[in-house]
């Protein structure tokens, strides 16, 4: 036992840290965040029916998502609160594999550890783990399957490949991006090893392997009928963006990396501080300076200063809030708004570290190029990086679709680097993660907090026999209960007699309020408007 607690030690801090964030947060609440009402359908579905159903919203494969959440509630019984607990176990497991990635890329303990924080404390990693969205099981899956692939370079062992490929396969149930990785670990693998017989059959068994997974997955899909009208939507609109050769498509790429590069930037900003001294060739310095200026220039002019992805991160807080009075609207939370040079500091800050990622990367083709030995890990990463991003940059990037690439940039830039960490360092990053900290639970406690109440102002307005069309609880409620994959105008169902709002128009009359706990500054009130007229009307 003492042996056991010894050797994981550092694994059981993570997981204590854990519960304490899922304590202080409080993910209970029967009710949908985000696009996660549709995922819950399924499972409801598939729970009580017994039958599978892909609801027509999204295009992704997504049946691995649905039976991880069908195990639970046949345990449990269906409910969001059980689909939110699925998720984070799930969100354990990537942090496990990102601090087992981390100890195989050879990281420092402290250095590894502050990493792994680094990653749980994002904002947008950690509100997501508090939802059943696909985006943290995927990412899971993405961390085990690199990690096992990493073995697989650095050890040459067949094991290790065939839990890559398992991850893969697993991955792909979830989302068809899981294409990338045996792409990744193909062109890995030609690279970097000798073109013989075993590495060449080695280098394309994940590929074909996923070929034939995936045609065996259709067919079934097929042959019963689930496939939802819009699966591989995104995969057309790809390769239809691609064939066209539109000359604006390259201002959307440049677009995207810029912003990319940017969160990625800031909110790894320590590490990318940290590795950045590395480089010494003549003026560096004034060509980071000189790059930050012109890339913060660009994204204010054009008005894409952090926070400008959608639709986790909004402004000071984290959503999507969709109330009434924000319906469609993903980037704006309803009350406290930093203040434009806030963002306007926050992005130079993220252009600026994004400076170290933009060297490493040119020092890598510089090196391949002149064929120098670099170490397998990097090029492994290097690759990634590359495969992944390279479709969004092209049809459009959510900045949870990054979420995969904070721990892989984190192997890139320091895989096998072996100068340990300043005390002044430690002081400036543990302060960073302490502020970074702070934001991230107090954004989601509240978050989960305002929808708590949101839904129990709806169940009351249902218990009270009030028609669910003639309330306008948000984009989630109405999906949930209005969505409909044959009625192409379904949300136009809703006739809004009661709605809930944060603020109220000088026109509108405040049937009741209801407060929730907030933690961030702001009147902490939602308001349930009540439309007289139209209630008449509709009598």
């Amino acid at each position: 036992m003492i042996f056991f607690l010894k050797k994981y030690k550092d694994q059981l801090w993570l997981l204590a840290l854990w519960v304490l964030i899922i304590l202080i947060i409080n993910p209970l609440g029967d009710f949908p965040l985000n696009d996660d009402w549709c995922y819950g359908k399924s499972v409801k579905t598939l729970y009580e029916n017994g039958c599978l159903k892909i609801y027509n919203w999204g295009e992704m494969t997504l049946v691995g998502h649905v039976y991880w959440g069908y195990f639970f509630t046949k345990i449990f019984g269906f409910s969001f609160t059980v689909l939110r607990f699925s998720t984070l176990i799930m969100g354990f497991a990537t942090i496990l594999g990102v601090y087992e990635l981390f100890k195989l890329s050879k990281l420092p303990r402290w250095m590894a550890l502050f990493s792994t924080l680094l990653c749980v404390m994002n904002p947008i990693f950690l509100s997501l783990s508090f939802s059943f969205m696909t985006d943290i099981p995927f990412c899971c899956l993405t961390i085990w399957g690199f990690y096992f692939f990493s073995k697989a370079i650095i050890d040459d062992t067949d094991k290790s490949l065939y839990w890559a490929i398992f991850f893969c396969c697993w991955a792909f149930l979830i989302r068809q991006l899981a294409w990338v990785f045996p792409v990744v670990w193909l062109i890995t693998v030609l690279y970097l090893k000798k073109k013989d017989k075993r590495n060449l059959i080695r280098a394309l068994t994940p590929l074909l392997v996923l070929i034939i997974f995936s045609f065996f997955f259709s067919y079934i899909m097929e042959v019963n009928e689930i496939l939802q009208e819009r699966y591989n939507s995104k995969f057309k609109l790809l390769i239809e963006k691609i064939i066209s050769l539109d000359k604006r498509i390259f201002l959307t790429i440049f677009g995207y990396l810029l912003k990319s590069l940017t969160y990625l930037g800031f909110l790894l900003a320590p590490i990318h501080l940290f590795y950045f001294k590395r480089f010494t060739f003549k003026g560096y310095k004034i060509s980071a300076i000189m790059y930050t200026l012109i890339v913060t220039a660009l994204l204010l002019v054009t008005g894409n200063a952090i926070p400008s992805l959608d639709n986790i991160w909004i402004d000071f807080g984290i959503g999507p809030t969709l109330l009434s009075d924000y319906y469609g609207d993903v980037k704006s939370t309803p009350y406290i708004k930093a203040p434009s040079l806030f963002w306007q500091i926050v992005t130079t800050i993220g252009v600026f570290s994004s400076v170290t990622l933009v060297l490493h990367a040119k020092k890598m083709v510089t090196s391949i190029f002149l064929k120098k030995n670099i170490s397998p890990l990097v090029v492994l990463s290097f690759v990634f990086l590359i495969v992944y991003l390279s479709p969004f940059l092209v049809v459009g990037l959510y900045d949870r679709y990054l979420l995969p690439l904070f721990p892989i940039i984190i192997v890139f830039l320091g895989a096998n680097y072996k100068q340990k960490p300043t005390r002044i360092f430690k002081s400036i990053s543990l302060t960073f993660l302490g502020l970074l900290s702070v934001f991230s639970v107090l954004a989601t406690h509240d978050y989960l907090s305002w929808n708590r109440v949101r839904w129990k102002i709806v169940d009351e307005l249902v218990a009270k026999e009030v028609p669910k069309n003639h309330i306008h609880g948000g984009g989630e409620y109405t999906a949930w209960y209005f969505f409909s994959g044959k009625d192409e105008k379904w949300w136009e169902n809703i006739k809004p007699v009661y709605s809930l709002v944060f603020h109220v128009k000088p026109n509108e009359s405040v049937f009741k309020e209801y407060s929730y706990s907030r933690w961030f500054p702001g009147k902490p009130v939602i308001y349930l408007i009540y439309n007289e007229d139209l209630d008449k009307k509709l009598q």
